[in-house]
């Protein structure tokens, strides 16, 4: 019967979660639970808080699929609940949040509208997994605005398509998004240098 779950679509699941499947719902956990917690971490960078705010995540989740319409795509509709979670967590705590790409624009005082091929985002992708776990992109990550990171997890180590990660991050048109993908690619190579100098040029 597992074996089974784990061909269904998360759509499916969903459907049989609505049934009183609660097998289906451990499907959606173990299917969900890493990439969930490390969306959330990108936001929080608090790895216990992350840890805490993704099971009230789930549970809400559990709470609501009853109500979730399976026409929609599942996974837009879960890492907006734990996009909203973890900013009402920071929120909480009166830390800074960057929750719309205005603000940023306003921060960094750049309105200039460029973009990045939707080609060669999976061979950054490729690079980006191959240094993962490297301690030099993780530093370098940790320096990026919030935004910044949320677009790097959607996009490249989350492989959601642009209209999904539109979706999550409140809409913004996909011009933008794409545009901020360019900016934060940069940004990540810039910080790469600081941090590893002619190093850091090799891993992204």
């Amino acid at each position: 019967m597992a074996d089974a779950l784990t061909e269904l679509s998360d759509e499916d699941l969903v459907a049989r979660c609505q049934e009183g499947d609660l097998a289906a719902f451990e499907e959606i956990y173990r299917r969900y639970q890493r990439p969930i917690m490390a969306y959330i971490y990108q936001i929080t960078r608090n790895y216990e808080e992350a840890g805490c705010i993704a099971q009230d995540v789930f549970l809400k989740v559990f709470e609501k699929v009853d109500k979730f319409d399976i026409n929609r795509r599942f996974s837009t509709w879960f890492y907006t609940i734990a996009r909203n979670a973890s900013i009402d967590y920071l929120q909480s705590r009166r830390r800074k949040v960057m929750v719309s790409f205005s603000s940023l624009d306003r921060q960094e005082g750049d309105n200039t509208v460029l973009s990045v091929s939707a080609a060669k985002t999976p061979v950054i992708g490729e690079r980006l997994h191959r240094d993962e776990g490297h301690a030099l992109l993780k530093q370098a990550l940790a320096e990026l605005p919030q935004i910044y990171r949320e677009i790097i997890e959607l996009i490249v180590f989350q492989e959601l398509s642009y209209e999904q990660a539109s979706e999550i991050l409140g809409g913004v048109s996909l011009g933008t998004l794409r545009s901020r993908m360019f900016h934060a690619l940069r940004h990540l190579r810039s910080q790469l240098g600081q941090v590893a100098g002619d190093q850091g040029e090799n891993v992204l």
